[in-house]
């Protein structure tokens, strides 16, 4: 979709504009919207035994969308995570 194809700009400022985002630097802020981040899969999980007892199947398709979305908004940032440069050695 059209999320795939943004800037790392745009794709920032949709988070953003969520109500509960912190624009501080510190590691509270980044913290913060690290869970903003992670809510969705979160939530999706601890509801999902219930969806199997009274299934909603247009609210499970709600959840993965919402889930895909955010996944193609901060996949780029994963994915350079796993870069050599970023390898950690306490040795």
């Amino acid at each position: 979709s059209e999320q795939l194809f943004q800037s790392p700009s745009q794709r920032e400022s949709k988070f953003v504009s969520h109500p509960w985002w912190d624009n501080g630097n510190g590691w509270k802020n980044i913290l913060n919207n690290l869970r903003l981040i992670i809510q969705p899969f979160t939530l999706f999980n601890l509801i999902y035994p219930w969806l199997t007892v009274f299934p909603i199947p247009q609210l499970a398709l709600g959840f993965f969308k919402l889930q895909s979305i955010i996944y193609s908004l901060t996949s780029s940032i994963f994915i350079s995570l796993i870069h050599p440069d970023f390898y950690f050695s306490s040795a």
